[in-house]
């Protein structure tokens, strides 16, 4: 949904700031003002024919080249020539010399020569432990970038001893151009927490990082490598800055718009606001009807750069597209338009949304524990093990041949009714950019719907969400859309898109499952609290995929985590992934039905969520609660439900012991009675709102409070 011309036409402004020179003028002279060090360079590299050498015009580096050579050029006067072969580049030794305080840009003037380029290890700009762009399948990608990480106790060879791993990749849009020249731009900002990429002065990418503004990594001991492996290529200058990003493009925000419909109001989320703005800001909300006629609603002003939420009801007109424009101003002078189609529709179905984000069917709330791909045949099974929803998309789609509708809508069907026989729930598979909507009139209106799974894993353009999300509230406006993401930092867009948001991390075998509490926050995050968060967890060991078969310990470790991270509902990834073998018809792959040992593990976990159902659906206390020493290991929140029944959940990710004493703020003291521990069920004790806890490796615990007096 961005309509921000500054960013997304970078171009044209960078084209306004040259000289103005024909367009056929050598490069250097063009880009004169770029090709000189600024106050920001800490590496200006162009080559010397006198010295027939790489030099850096800022005489901080003594650049290190290898299978390259100066030669002479029409456009640069002299560049460096770079052969194919796979240890050709060009080395920068840091020696302590860089620091990233603020944020980086390196822009590189390049000819690749030859039609195509290598697939793999095309190594754009790499500095271990702290960033690498590259060149793979000919495109801009950022591979990832190194940002503050946590030491984390493990138990296994295989386990990663820190937590964030990896993130911030970003694979690019355009295909770079070849045998001609031209200028790459890679860039981290640390003020927005913002990774951009440009192919000839237009933006490729430009991505916030879900963790939001973090100082990016430097040792001061890697060097900076670049250009390795990327086939020849010539070399007019590389300028590497420090410090804020300067790409030709004025200061903005991003405005996002979350339908609540269940609620009859949408959400304006103004973010990432970029400090440089002059306060306060004006946004003017306007609203236009299908009809054409228009009308200021709000005017807001934002006298703060921090994120800000806006409700807003939805128009009166219903089962209408209507139109939502916001300009914001700063200081008289426009910074941002956003317009986006809002459907106003009021649900009467069965399933609702509450306003505490919990789900209701027929008035009574429930907490979702949902299942991946199973057939009618096994409902029963998977109601006894205490799941109350089913997604079965994949299983029907792998009975049916080709584009066969009326085969797939039977199946639809033969599975709602199972699923109403068994007291389940069913989610249907419908999307308007797949034409998936004929799940619609063969669902709708069927007791056994929830509603509707909108998308898994979406990436790529993602205003298409929003656009599936209206077309099935129109043809549908009961059942809440449901989503998946695993990219976090797309998580704002896709939330546009959907009533329900969830992520998906699969942290065994080998990254710590601090993971989980990640993802969830960052789901809670991008909605504001306002929508429900579901969290989905790994259980499957599928063909020419790692396994993903977390014991006892860690799956109990890991629903409890996303629980106390505000997690509203949590699902299962996989019951029952057979498909038909092409050749033979023969339906193979994993079915957790064959094995006896992961039934019992989901039966113990899932039932023991199940018979909890009334802690899941209970609110978060007002009061956080806190942990000394302070250890990111541990994590605990207190629930309050009926009649002020108080429940603390606490989790233990480390795969060691840990004892912490846990305090509530208030005066609590008494015994607090253990519904579950995954073990002896022993209870702890307060004195004075503070408890001493004992936590074994990946441990959970549900203890009921004492009554505060």
């Amino acid at each position: 949904m961005r309509l921000n011309m500054l960013r997304s036409s970078a171009w044209i402004l960078s084209l306004v700031t040259l000289p103005s020179l024909a367009a056929d003028a050598p490069l250097a002279e063009r880009f004169a003002a770029e090709l000189t060090a600024g106050s920001r360079t800490v590496a200006l590299l162009r080559a010397d024919t006198e010295r027939q050498a790489l030099v850096d015009r800022t005489g901080r580096f003594a650049p290190a080249v290898t299978g390259g050579t100066v030669v002479a050029d029409e456009q640069f006067g002299a560049c460096l020539k770079l052969s194919g072969e796979a240890n050709a580049g060009i080395t920068l030794k840091d020696d302590g010399k860089l620091s990233f305080e603020g944020g980086l840009t390196i822009d590189m003037w390049v000819y690749l020569e030859g039609p195509t380029g290598p697939a793999r290890g095309a190594q754009l700009a790499l500095k271990a432990g702290s960033f690498a762009w590259d060149l793979n399948n000919g495109k801009l990608n950022t591979t990832w970038l190194a940002f503050p990480a946590e030491p984390v106790f493990t138990d296994a060879p295989r386990q990663f001893k820190t937590f964030p791993v990896g993130g911030d990749t970003i694979n690019g849009l355009m295909t770079v151009p070849r045998e001609r020249w031209v200028r790459l731009t890679m860039a981290y900002d640390e003020a927005l927490g913002a990774v951009t990429t440009q192919v000839g002065g237009t933006t490729d990418r430009f991505r916030y990082r879900y963790r939001g503004p973090e100082r990016m990594r430097g040792d001061g001991k890697s060097p900076i490598v670049l250009l390795q492996g990327v086939g020849p290529c010539r070399v007019g200058a590389v300028r590497v800055d420090v410090g804020r990003p300067r790409l030709g493009i004025a200061p903005t925000l991003e405005v996002y718009a979350n339908n609540l419909p269940y609620r009859g109001k949408v959400m304006l989320t103004f973010d990432h606001v970029d400090p440089e703005l002059p306060l306060p800001l004006e946004a003017t909300l306007v609203w236009e009807n299908p009809g054409g006629e228009a009308a200021t609603a709000k005017v807001v002003t934002l006298s703060s750069h921090a994120k800000a939420d806006v409700m807003l009801d939805l128009p009166a007109w219903k089962n209408a597209l209507h139109t939502l424009t916001v300009h914001v101003t700063a200081g008289g002078r426009g910074v941002t338009s956003k317009t986006f189609r809002v459907a106003s529709v009021k649900p009467a179905g069965p399933v609702r949304v509450e306003a505490d984000r919990s789900l209701s069917r027929d008035g009574k709330k429930f907490f979702p524990l949902m299942v991946y791909h199973a057939r009618p045949a096994d409902f029963p099974l998977l109601r006894e093990i205490g799941f109350n929803v089913v997604f079965n998309d994949f299983t029907i789609r792998h009975q049916v041949k080709g584009a066969d509708r009326a085969g797939y809508a039977r199946l639809l069907r033969e599975s709602l009714d199972a699923a109403k026989r068994d007291d389940l729930l069913l989610l249907a598979a419908a999307n308007a950019y797949y034409n998936r909507l004929h799940s619609i009139p063969a669902a709708k209106g069927h007791a056994g719907l929830l509603g509707w799974y909108g998308a898994d894993e979406p990436w790529g353009d993602l205003t298409r969400l929003v656009e599936s999300y209206n077309t099935i509230k129109m043809l549908e406006p009961d059942g809440p859309v449901v989503i998946i993401q695993n990219n976090y930092s797309r998580l704002q867009e896709t939330a546009m898109g959907a009533d329900i948001v969830g992520t998906d991390p699969y942290p065994v075998p080998n990254v710590s499952l601090r993971a989980v509490a990640d993802a969830t926050r960052a789901a809670r995050s991008a909605v504001s609290g306002q929508k429900p968060v579901w969290t989905v967890l790994p259980q499957y060991d599928i063909p020419k995929h790692e396994p993903k078969l977390p014991t006892r310990a860690e799956l109990r470790c890991m629903v409890w985590i996303a629980a106390i991270h505000g997690a509203d509902g949590l699902g299962l990834f996989t019951w029952d992934d057979r498909t038909p073998d092409a050749a033979t018809g023969k339906v193979g792959g994993w079915y957790t039905k064959e094995h006896p040992e992961r039934v019992e593990v989901l039966r113990s976990v899932v039932g023991e969520l199940r018979s909890l159902e009334v802690v899941l659906l209970a609110p978060a206390a007002e009061k956080a609660v806190t942990v000394a020493p302070a250890n990111p290991a541990v994590h605990a929140a207190v629930r309050v439900g009926p009649g002020g029944k108080r429940w603390l959940l606490i989790a233990s990710d480390s795969r060691r012991a840990e004892e912490v004493t846990v305090s509530l703020g208030d005066g609590t003291a008494g015994a607090a009675g253990c519904l579950a521990d995954g073990g002896e069920r022993a209870a702890i004790t307060f004195e004075g709102g503070a408890c001493r806890v004992a936590l074994p490796a990946l441990a959970a615990g549900v203890y009921e409070l004492p009554a505060t007096k």
